[in-house]
């Protein structure tokens, strides 16, 4: 599983729910700052060299969200805000996930975000920039034969599932959040041959709160 890390730091003291529909914020109050970092565990797939992921940027907002709404408005950052969205990190990178084994993180940003219960993620990547390369050379992407099959053709949004219900960002704290992106779940053999028949992308990312410490 692929692990992004979520670092929270609260900063002042004022907590403004703005657009994000009156979410509990559990008392919390200032601002925080939000890094990124990803890793992966093993892939049981023998034959994939690399599994390259363009990563677009992470966000985050007070309000729980569903698979569909993740992917709305995920063109620009400016759209993003019209449903309480807050940009965490924008590495506009690819990002090789399978270099990313045995506890090894790549960070991806930060960003300064008011302190709160945060309770929707998602990870908006770029599948015209992504692709799978097969240890025998070949490379599936989304317009090759065969391929891999993206939920759309531009850019997606994707859930990111919490282990509980909210990740809080506490005033003068810095909080962890690890996602795991489950690489291994989250390509699907679309025939008998690999080279053959290509794959399915369908997602599996979840995430859990880790230590938090005084800023």
């Amino acid at each position: 599983m692929n692990r992004f890390v979520l670092t929270g730091f609260a900063m002042s003291l004022a907590m403004v729910a703005g657009a994000c529909g009156g979410a509990d914020t559990a008392g919390l109050a200032g601002r925080g700052t939000l890094v990124v970092k990803l890793t992966d565990a093993p892939f049981p797939t023998d034959s994939v060299k690399s599994v390259d992921i363009f990563v677009v940027r992470v966000d985050g907002r007070l309000a729980d969200v569903d698979e569909a709404s993740a992917d709305q408005n995920v063109t620009t950052e400016d759209d993003a805000k019209t449903d309480g969205w807050k940009t965490l990190a924008t590495p506009n990178a690819s990002v090789d996930l399978l270099s990313l084994q045995n506890g090894v993180t790549s960070t991806l940003g930060e960003a300064k975000i008011e302190a709160g219960s945060y309770k929707g993620f998602r990870l908006v990547i770029d599948p015209s920039k992504s692709s799978v390369t097969l240890k025998n050379g070949q490379v599936l992407t989304s317009t090759s034969s065969p391929s891999v099959t993206f939920p759309s053709a531009s850019r997606s949004g994707i859930k990111i599932n919490l282990s509980g219900p909210a990740i809080e960002v506490g005033a003068d704290q810095q909080t962890t959040m690890v996602v795991d992106f489950d690489v291994g779940n989250s390509f699907v053999l679309r025939g008998n041959s690999l080279s053959q028949n290509g794959l399915l992308f369908k997602p599996v990312i979840k995430a859990t709160e880790a230590a938090k410490q005084s800023q």
